[in-house]
């Protein structure tokens, strides 16, 4: 809680080092209300309300708050898919993936965190984990 109010007083807590990793063009609401299938087998993404630049592992992090409930796989495993699929597309991600990674889940968790604190205690436990342990790496 105390580490929420701090990134809600001084986003910049996060921001300034998510500025040194890459960024890329993000749809914003990575939710399965927004995903859709072609018939060739492509997702499909529709409601582009939220879309601008941004931390991939962002989108990632959203993704993995908002559908819980609904993912195939485990959060760890939807996470390393995500960054295999980033290295087959030819993106290089060693050098500033966990520190993406860890800054993103400690933004969702200030942004979802009441959310959690309202739901599935399992749920609840697995961001504080994450969060514990990004804290920890960063040196917070």
């Amino acid at each position: 809680m105390r580490l929420a109010a701090a990134l809600h007083d001084q986003p910049t807590l996060v921001t300034e080092p998510l500025a040194t990793t890459p960024v890329t063009f993000l749809q914003g609401d990575w939710k399965m209300g927004n995903l859709g299938t072609h018939p060739d087998g492509r997702t499909i993404l529709i409601d582009w309300a939220y879309p601008g630049s941004g931390s991939a592992c962002y989108d990632l992090c959203w993704y993995l708050a908002l559908n819980r409930a609904r993912l195939p796989e485990s959060k760890e495993a939807t996470i390393a898919r995500f960054r295999t699929a980033l290295e087959r597309a030819g993106v290089e991600t060693a050098g500033w993936w966990e520190t993406q990674l860890d800054l993103c889940l400690v933004a969702i968790m200030a942004t979802f965190g009441w959310e959690k604190a309202l739901g599935d205690d399992d749920e609840l436990r697995w961001w504080e984990e994450q969060v514990r342990q990004a804290v920890q790496r960063q040196g917070w």
